[in-house]
């Protein structure tokens, strides 16, 4: 039974089940193609340092992972240790399709389930678009890309439970399922509870209208439980068998990130107003921030009306609002955590012969416009401007100067440049905000630097005193005392260590 009760405008055809079937077959086609074009693109920040990280994963280390330390938790680093097996780093992206595939298949059923066979076609086409935009960042393999299919599937078993009253032991087994899948996401991306978010509303505001709670939502609730419990568990297995001590991971996965949090706002913080302002043209430009106030407009959650699935809904969006907000550094993936409500809204409201279901049509229509267009523009970037490769072409000179066994550390962050060459770090905060956070006078830069172990090469992607962290210059002063700059590779110079002599290549690259 559809969550509206309106007539439903027949945008896409109605059809037969083969028909249905065809079409969530040639979008998923569309999927995989344009997710292959991504193979064609060099590896950014975040994937490189994942991969950097699960290429050393070990157990004996100073940090959850072993020696560099990253805040993400333990089932994104297994994603990436997957896609480590191979020597090949774009094999990340290629493990990617599978779960954007995943989330367009769900899709389609929450669609179905909120919206009837319209809503299937509207949420699936729009799923398609989000897992393939990127202006939000989705053409990246990021945690967010890998959590989203795992709270879409959660949303559409828990939804098909919920009306699984008149057979309560299916409905148990599909709520456990649901929960599953809702207690693996945060495990991906620490944030992605909106499953949990969903089902949980939607429970209480049926118990609350209905004045009881009743054996529906005991059941779904307590498979809901049992079922999110399951990949917490067998995660904490993990811990105690590899003598990862629980602190260590709260400090790791949560703690960090608070403490984070202060630092990005302490220091400068216009840098994240700026990053935050440009989240929002991207969210306008990309659609999902036009499907916001289509469903607010529509469910009008101040009347205090509305079924469950409705107030379940607008929850979600509100959640991943302020989950987006609380991050604080306003990266263009932060927007993914958007793509799970933003399904729940189109499936639900663009079926609609109503003005809102034209406006969320309007919006739905921008998302997959702006994937296409998108996808093009970027390969287009990616073809033409060479500068856009650096990272590419900074890893690939340090590979082919550097001797077996060279280490390197690049300033501030970076870490794709390291993965390329190949080469470790003594030094374990590959990225600059874990820096800026956990070693923020720079001392155990400095003592890594001046240290027996020092890095043979060191790569200054950012001017030394950024953030002002090194407004004494005692930094620069080691650098100038231990290494030499030797080569300026893509516009930013390299240093090599004085007692060092290496066959340089050729720094006309980029």
């Amino acid at each position: 039974m559809a969550l509206l009760r309106s007539r439903d405008v027949d945008v896409v055809g109605a059809g037969d089940r083969s028909s249905a079937h065809r079409y969530l077959g040639l979008l998923c086609l569309g999927v995989v193609l344009a997710r292959l074009v991504y193979l064609l693109q060099p590896l950014r920040t975040d994937e490189g340092g994942y991969l950097l990280v699960a290429r050393q994963w070990h157990s004996s280390g100073e940090f959850l992972y072993g020696d560099y330390h990253v805040d993400r938790p333990p089932l994104l680093m297994l994603v990436y240790k997957a896609a480590a097996l191979s020597d090949w780093d774009p094999m990340i992206r290629v493990v990617a399709i599978p779960f954007a595939l995943l989330f367009v298949v769900a899709a389609w059923r929450v669609g179905e389930q909120l919206g009837g066979p319209s809503g299937a076609r509207w949420a699936s086409v729009v799923a398609a678009g989000l897992v393939c935009s990127p202006a939000i960042a989705a053409d990246q393999a990021d945690g967010e890309l890998f959590a989203a299919p795992l709270v879409m599937v959660s949303v559409a078993l828990g939804l098909r439970a919920w009306r699984c009253s008149s057979d309560p032991p299916r409905a148990l087994r599909l709520a456990a399922a649901a929960g599953f899948f809702a207690g693996a996401a945060p495990l991906v991306k620490q944030n992605f509870v909106d499953a949990l978010v969903f089902m949980s509303i939607l429970l209480v505001v049926a118990a609350w209208q209905r004045r009881r709670v009743g054996p529906r939502e005991v059941t779904i609730g307590l498979g809901l439980l049992a079922g999110a419990a399951l990949p917490h568990l067998l995660v904490g297995f993990w811990a105690l068998s590899k003598g990862v001590e629980a602190s260590t991971v709260w400090q790791d996965l949560v703690g960090f990130r608070g403490a984070a949090f202060d630092v990005i706002w302490s220091h400068r913080p216009e840098a994240a107003i700026s990053r935050g302002a440009r989240l929002v043209l991207l969210g306008l430009v990309g659609g999902v921030l036009l499907v916001l106030p289509a469903w607010l407009a529509w469910s009008r959650p101040w009347r205090l009306r509305g079924t469950p699935e409705q107030w379940a809904t607008t929850g979600v969006l509100l959640f991943a609002l302020a989950a987006i907000t609380a991050g604080g550094s306003y990266w263009p993936h932060y927007l993914i955590g958007l793509t799970p409500g933003v399904v729940l809204a189109v499936g639900a409201v663009a079926p609609q012969a109503s003005s809102a279901g034209r406006r969320m049509r309007t919006a739905g229509g921008v998302v997959v416009a702006a994937a296409v267009l998108g996808t093009a523009l970027v390969e287009v970037v990616y073809l033409v401007d060479s500068r856009v490769w650096w990272q590419q072409r900074t890893g690939e000179w340090l590979a082919e100067s550097g001797n077996r066994g060279d280490t390197a550390v690049v300033l501030y962050g970076n870490a794709t440049v390291l993965e390329v060459a190949d080469m470790d770090s003594p030094y374990p905060y590959i990225w600059s905000l874990p820096m800026r956070t956990l070693d923020p006078v720079q001392s155990r830069l400095r003592g890594t630097l001046a240290g027996s172990a020092a890095p043979t090469w060191v790569v200054q992607v950012n001017p030394l005193d950024s953030w002002d962290i090194d407004d004494d210059g005692r930094l620069q002063g080691i650098l100038e005392e231990r290494y030499r700059v030797v080569s300026d590779v893509c516009g930013y110079p390299v240093w090599l260590r004085e007692d060092l002599v290496r066959d340089l290549a050729s720094s006309d690259r980029c």
